[in-house]
């Protein structure tokens, strides 16, 4: 139940740093991209082979992968597409708010229509709308599940608003367990995903890892 049978990837034409998301986010170094076209075109190479290297590892594991281009340059972090959607037992699938104006592009109707297609979809539970009142939760970065033990673990941040998490754990059957955690300067990890994870067993695979978070 922890670990899923499918997955969605974004395979990104232009990632680069967010500068949006610079300002909360100790782990990314802001600007690296911008100083010179030929780091940039090297970094937006490097994280499209990743992507491209994790789908097929993924399928040769036997996982089946929905894997979609992204060639906008105006997404930088397209790659992270378990920040703006989730899908659940039971057909369900929620959509949430972005704290970053330049990341809301990223939610495709062609990802919920393929969704819709491939399997059963009940219902798709949008709480985009919220970012009107300046209310965010992005996804899995901000929310690390326990669906054995229907436990939402939440870092306090910018990204991760106890009022969308109530309404979250309300719609999915999930009890929310907010808490605080910050780096030695005392800045809030912006995402609860850096720092803690859940999963039915550990496994070494050979991929590396993009290093710029969202």
């Amino acid at each position: 139940m922890q670990a899923p049978s499918a997955v969605v990837l974004v395979r990104p034409h232009h990632f680069r740093p967010n500068p949006l998301t610079a300002d909360d986010n100790v782990f990314q170094v802001a600007g690296v991209a911008t100083e010179s076209s030929q780091i940039a075109g090297t970094l937006a190479r490097a994280a499209y082979d990743e992507v491209t290297r994790a789908a097929s590892t993924l399928e040769a594991a036997g996982i089946r992968v929905h894997l979609f281009d992204d060639v906008s340059p105006d997404r930088p972090d397209s790659v992270f597409p378990n920040n703006w959607m989730s899908t659940h037992p039971g057909g369900h699938v929620a959509i949430y708010p972005m704290y970053a104006v330049n990341r809301r592009g990223e939610r495709r109707s062609d990802v919920i229509d393929m969704l819709k297609n491939e399997y059963r979809v009940q219902d798709v539970i949008d709480y985009s709308g919220l970012e009107l009142d300046d209310v965010f939760l992005e996804g899995t970065g901000a929310i690390v599940l326990d669906h054995g033990s229907r436990v939402a673990y939440v870092a306090r941040s910018h990204r991760a608003d106890p009022i969308a998490l109530e309404r979250f754990c309300t719609n999915f059957g999930y009890e929310p367990m907010v808490f605080d955690a910050v780096d030695p300067s005392g800045v809030p990890i912006y995402h609860t995903n850096v720092m803690m994870g859940i999963a039915t067993d550990f496994a070494l695979v050979g991929l590396d890892l993009i290093q710029s978070p969202a």
